[in-house]
């Protein structure tokens, strides 16, 4: 085998962090994870709130990419960052873990449309920068889909009410009930505000577009979730079908139960492996008794004579090829129609942001899909001054990547407001003797949350996930494998292969200095010691940072380096 030596930089060792890399707001996941090893829970909370600002919501329905990223899936399954985020709210003594700054005040005046995760995420950080912020929202409480979208059985409510007080204790003026729905209201923010940041969300159901749909009985997923989160909604029939693969599909089949429904389904025309959901809340919903037809495509939706929805006549697939996107295309199988029994179906296959207050004469662009064209570094629309961010310029994303969009808007407001420039990173590393793990890490398998048991998850209020408990948060957090430390070996080395022969993983190799290949941007000379008729290759990613190399080398040539990083 070939080897290429590369530059070793900054960038490098960040991007080698895995987790940290993959979260849209680069929270510092093998950080606030070290600090929970160590029984200091409130460092560890305070991390967190540094970064992704509300931790005791993403701990519960983050869809965390950083385990799908997690280095420690390559040995067996990924560390639970995401229930880790939770211990470190469920067990910090101090909550919050921060006091309002007290900034200069600058006179500039932010309008926020919608007061959601994106809208939140960039009042905060707004205020905090000493702007006026006032967000104006359209329904009569603030969160955004986290409080209409997703039931309390997932999220409690007295957890998005903690980080709405938040924000309101750094002076955050927050209008309920006040929609910005027509142009002369969008026009009045425009005249009154230094800058305004659309992030009103995507709120709008997608239609199925099938027969039938018109029948009484029929409800779209953003609909139901909302009329039964507002308490609009109190009871179900008695058979129920949901159509759609997302979390909005799961949470409206789990809530149907939960609203007096004896059979629930789920017609999802993929397979559960490109199920858009998260595998414990498909897996929680197969628990709780909920039929899932995969493969399975609705064809029209048949009503009695009163029109009200009688069954769901569904077709079978079979996947095809690969669309543009990379996920197979289902085909229908013909003659495999089937009829499912329903008394009420809710569509939940999609979501578009409303966006009719923006008329042409703001010179605002407006894409074919009707949502803001924005600048994508600086979220800023083609009129000056105006930002938008979050689902209404995508469409439904995920809670952790709209709070990224917020942050990273507020950074190009302020930059707008103050002309300061918008600062990068700056790195360090720190000498780091080998960690005391606890015994036999790497082969401690991961931990469960506890959940309620299936008699008592038939209450709309009552949390299912529990969360770990701190002996498991402690298990948990010790087999991460803190990827911010590195091996450094340096010219002191006299290749004698005893790290080769003591290392568990084979991540050290001795390697002919002919089978290594030196970049182009560097030099022979200062890649490799001239002398060294071998070099010692470190494989990163096997690597368990257990540090037995470090005690074993003879000549104290390898040394362990904790590598760090932080917005300047």
């Amino acid at each position: 085998m070939d080897y290429k030596i590369v530059k070793a930089d900054d960038h490098w060792f960040r991007e080698n962090i895995n987790c940290q890399y993959a979260c849209p707001v680069n929270t510092p996941a093998m950080n606030y994870i070290e600090r929970i090893i160590e029984g200091d829970f409130d460092i560890s909370l305070r991390l967190n709130f540094m970064a992704n600002l509300f931790p005791h919501i993403l701990g519960r329905v983050c869809t965390h990419p950083c385990e799908t990223a997690c280095r420690r899936g390559a040995i067996d399954k990924p560390i639970a960052i995401c229930s880790l985020k939770r211990s470190a709210a469920d067990f910090a003594s101090k909550k919050p873990p921060r006091k309002p700054i007290n900034r200069e005040k600058t006179g500039r005046r932010v309008a926020i449309v919608g007061a959601g995760p994106s809208g939140l995420a960039a009042a905060n950080d707004l205020a905090c920068k000493g702007h006026d912020v006032v967000m104006y929202e359209a329904l009569p409480l603030a969160g955004g889909m986290l409080s209409v979208g997703i039931p309390p059985y997932r999220l409690p409510r007295d957890k998005i009410e903690d980080a709405v007080n938040w924000i309101k204790e750094l002076g955050v003026d927050i209008r309920l009930n006040s929609p910005i729905d027509t142009p002369n209201k969008f026009d009045e923010l425009l005249k009154e505000y230094n800058a305004v940041y659309i992030a009103t969300g995507a709120h709008k159901s997608q239609m199925l577009d099938i027969p039938g749909e018109d029948l009484a009985g029929v409800m779209h997923g953003v609909i139901f979730m909302k009329d039964m989160n507002l308490g609009i909604l109190k009871s179900v029939p008695e058979k129920v079908s949901v159509i759609g693969g997302g979390f909005t599909a799961i949470d409206c089949a789990r809530s149907s139960l939960r609203l007096g429904a004896k059979e629930v389904s789920i017609v999802y025309r993929r397979t559960l492996e490109e199920m858009p959901a998260g595998e414990i809340e498909v897996s929680m919903a197969e628990e709780e008794g909920i039929k899932m037809y995969y493969l399975t495509s609705p064809v029209r939706i048949i009503g009695g004579h009163d029109r009200k929805v009688a069954h769901l006549e569904c077709i079978k697939n079979k996947l095809g090829e690969p669309d543009n996107k990379g996920r197979r295309r289902p085909i229908p199988t013909e003659g495999s129609n089937f009829i499912i029994p329903s008394d009420m179906i809710i569509a939940a296959i999609g979501q578009s942001p409303d966006i009719g207050f923006l008329s042409e004469r703001f010179g605002i662009k407006i894409n074919h899909w009707g949502m803001p064209v924005i600048e994508p570094e600086s979220f800023m629309t083609s009129k000056n001054g105006v930002f938008a961010g979050g689902d209404c310029v995508t469409g439904p994303r995920n809670i952790i990547e709209v709070v990224a969009d917020g942050r990273k808007a507020a950074r190009s407001i302020h930059t707008f407001l103050a002309g300061e420039e918008i600062k990068g990173y700056k790195f360090y590393y720190k000498e780091q003797s080998p960690s005391e793990r606890m015994p036999n890490y790497e082969s401690v398998p991961r931990q469960s949350q506890d959940a309620l048991s299936m008699k008592e998850r038939l209450d709309l209020n009552a949390e299912v996930e529990l969360g770990l408990s701190k002996e498991n948060t402690f298990k948990e957090a010790g087999r991460c494998l803190l990827c911010h430390y590195n091996i450094f070996i340096d010219e002191k080395c006299v290749l004698c292969g005893g790290c080769v022969d003591i290392c568990p993983y084979n991540c050290i190799s001795m390697v002919s200095r002919e089978n290594i290949e030196v970049a182009d941007a560097l030099h022979d000379e200062s890649a490799i010691p001239g002398d060294w008729d071998a070099v010692m290759v470190i494989d990163e990613e096997r690597c368990i940072r257990c540090g037995l190399c470090v005690k074993r080398c003879p000549v104290n040539a390898i040394t362990m380096r904790r590598f760090a990083c932080s917005e300047e």
